[in-house]
């Protein structure tokens, strides 16, 4: 029982009945477990897609009507992306083209922000910042530091981070100032950029889906970072 005498502790989580767990309806937004772990799973997925050319196995699993149907972000725009893929299906060389006009060879979208106008010193700055925050996402290992697909792993594992950490921190908000500062100087005007071009450019199904899935994404990452400022 809480007196004048005895102040009550600070931040404490709120509780979430975790066995009302259900993939098809977005959580609360103080539900900073469901959230975090949600938006990490997003950006390995979307971050694959930006890396390298799909995989058989990456187009099966993006194209399984059972995991669309509980992608973890419940957004209207990101399931319009979903919906997109639900729709149709793409074949190997066709994505294997696309990716290459768009990302790959002839970077019509610009993925990195050295490409964009960015100082030289952007990648290896990332790249420290990356390693001070313990980033480690073998998908992404082959792509430049200020690469859209590095920057959308690394906010991937912010969130993640603050999923573990939710219990036991007193507070979240410094990881949430970094979150949001990394959105508003690298990850959210790249982003914003480069799908601009993708929609512009994209000729298959999937890379036209990930335009609405990237968005919803940063849209989501952007409200978490948000209120884990709040939560101080």
């Amino acid at each position: 029982m809480t007196t004048a005498n005895t102040p009550t502790p600070p931040n404490i989580p709120p509780t979430i009945d975790q066995a009302k767990f259900d993939p098809t309806k977005a959580p609360a937004r103080e539900d900073v477990i469901s959230r975090g772990v949600r938006l990490g799973t997003a950006a390995t997925v979307i971050a694959s897609f930006y890396a390298s050319a799909p995989t058989t196995g990456m187009i099966d699993n993006f194209f399984n009507p059972e995991l669309l149907e509980v992608w973890p972000l419940r957004d209207e725009t990101s399931l319009s992306g979903i919906n997109q893929l639900l729709a149709g299906h793409d074949h190997q060389g066709p994505l294997r083209s696309d990716w290459l006009a768009l990302y790959g060879y002839d970077t019509v979208a610009r993925p990195t922000e050295t490409q964009r106008g960015a100082a030289p010193a952007v990648p290896q700055e990332l790249g420290e910042l990356y390693a001070r925050e313990n980033l480690s996402n073998i998908q992404v290992h082959n792509v430049p530091a200020d690469h859209i697909a590095a920057e959308l792993a690394f906010s991937g594992h912010l969130a993640t981070q603050a999923a573990m950490s939710h219990r036991s921190a007193t507070t979240l908000a410094p990881l949430g100032e970094l979150l949001r500062d990394f959105l508003r100087e690298h990850l959210g005007p790249l982003a914003k950029d480069v799908v601009v071009d993708a929609e512009k450019h994209a000729t298959t199904i999937t890379y036209r889906a990930l335009v609405p899935l990237t968005r919803g994404y940063m849209a989501e990452i952007a409200d978490f970072a948000d209120y884990l400022t709040e939560e101080d």
